[in-house]
């Protein structure tokens, strides 16, 4: 009996490492989806003059939308993906945040 219970801890504790690794996995494919869709952004912006800029120490281009000089559409996109950006990452977020409440007491 305690052998069957052990085979099951080991399977469940096994599926659980597998979830959260292509979550990890889709979380990292997602990040850089939106780097590059920002970085595409960036230089269709960059033709309506001196609105972007790099942050130190990043590859990441970052758009002045708050300029005067930045267009409505670059605007209106820019902030579209970032929303886009925090609902994606909220909900692939799910499952690492139901594992570390529910879950890692039990299976680490």
């Amino acid at each position: 009996m305690l052998e069957l219970l052990t085979s099951a801890h080991e399977s469940i504790n096994f599926s659980i490492r597998v979830v959260l690794g292509i979550d990890v996995a889709i979380f990292v494919a997602g990040g850089m989806y939106h780097l590059i869709m920002n970085e595409r952004l960036a230089a269709k912006a960059s033709k309506f003059g001196n609105i972007t800029y790099t942050t130190p120490f990043t590859i990441h281009t970052g758009i002045a939308w708050g300029s005067p000089e930045c267009p409505q559409e670059i605007r209106d996109e820019y902030l579209h993906l970032r929303s886009q950006r925090l609902k994606h990452s909220a909900v692939v977020a799910i499952p690492m945040l139901f594992y570390l409440i529910f879950l890692r007491p039990y299976y680490q």
